[in-house]
């Protein structure tokens, strides 16, 4: 597979990232996450919410810090 780099103006990609809420939303209504994800996505995402409560993570400032 070929490696593109995209660059998309801030906002088409505000755009796109509410019409992926929007669409999320809607399947969310008619779908139930145990048919969308698989088991191990679903476990790492519980994992993910209970680092959040437990406040087990390390908070970055921009996406720099994230890619690391």
């Amino acid at each position: 597979m070929q490696n593109i780099t995209l660059q998309i103006p801030e906002d088409e990609l505000r755009e796109l990232t509410h019409a992926y809420q929007v669409l999320q939303k809607f399947l969310s209504k008619l779908i139930s996450p145990n048919e969308l994800y698989t088991a191990e996505f679903l476990d790492g995402l519980k994992q993910a919410q209970n680092e959040i409560v437990e406040k087990d993570f390390i908070e970055v400032k921009d996406f720099g810090e994230f890619v690391q």
